[in-house]
């Protein structure tokens, strides 16, 4: 049988089978695209370019993440806080002991995902993340040791990185609720690769000008070592904050709402 007119050509199997199930499959779809916001790009799993597609839609999200999603209940991740960053360790010619608190982080909603690699049977999603700058500040107690100078004070620290790349790997697993199937990632796994740093510290040996200065100079002439003391507290922020991000998005849609 042929159902013609000057629009449509549907042939028909099994009597009206064929059509019943193209009518059914239209209203999934246009329902799922009515469920999803805008800004959540569709990808389907066939797709042969299917991981630009998926990076297409984190970039359409980002732009958003700044202020926050609330219909998603993401907060805006300007700034990122890190309450406390407690480090205590090293010989006695390179010693640290220091305590940063309330460190406030802008710039996080600028990344950019290079190099995305897919493999959506497994859940595996390989990346590399581009960072082109983080502006911070916070508070800090340090007593330490760089090259046998020491450092010591309290008060405000501040200043910014540039251009810091991360190699990621996110896994997840497909889990069932209530009939329906899930995509729950798994905390994100983050190398930091470091690019440049202007870091400043306030009120050094109680505000001495001579020697606060010669110390910001040591610090950051040796900028390298201070950061990969802190390098495992900043990755796990960030790792935090993304894979909480992804959860918000993919514990909230179906799997095939998300990958048709």
């Amino acid at each position: 049988m042929i159902l013609k007119d000057k629009h449509v050509k549907i042939k028909m199997k099994n009597g009206r089978t064929v059509l019943l199930g193209g009518i059914v499959a239209a209203i999934s779809f246009i329902t799922i695209q009515a469920a999803i916001p805008e800004y959540i790009k569709l990808c389907r799993k066939a797709d042969p370019l299917v991981a630009k597609c998926i990076n297409n839609s984190i970039e359409a999200l980002r732009q958003k993440l700044a202020v926050g999603i609330d219909e998603l209940d993401v907060p805006p991740i300007e700034p990122l806080v890190i309450k406390q960053i407690k480090l205590k360790r090293g010989p006695r010619g390179a010693r640290i002991d220091a305590v940063m608190s309330n460190i406030k982080v802008w710039g996080c909603s600028d990344f950019r995902i290079l190099e995305l690699e897919t493999d959506l049977v497994k859940n595996i999603y390989d990346f590399k993340l581009h960072l082109p700058h983080l502006n911070f500040l916070g508070k800090y107690s340090m007593d330490m040791n760089i090259l046998f100078f020491r450092i010591n004070g309290t008060g405000d620290m501040y200043g910014n990185f540039t251009d810091y790349r991360a190699v990621v790997r996110m896994t997840g697993s497909k889990v069932t609720r209530d009939g329906n199937v899930y995509l729950k990632m798994d905390k994100m796994k983050m190398k930091l690769e470091f690019g440049g740093a202007k870091i400043k510290l306030t009120n050094l040996f109680n505000g001495d000008p001579i020697l606060g200065a010669t110390a910001n100079q040591v610090l950051n002439d040796n900028s390298r070592l201070f950061l990969e003391e802190i390098r495992p507290a900043l990755e796990g922020a960030l790792s935090d904050l993304f894979t909480d991000i992804s959860n918000k998005i993919t514990l909230r849609f179906t799997y095939d709402e998300l990958f048709l």
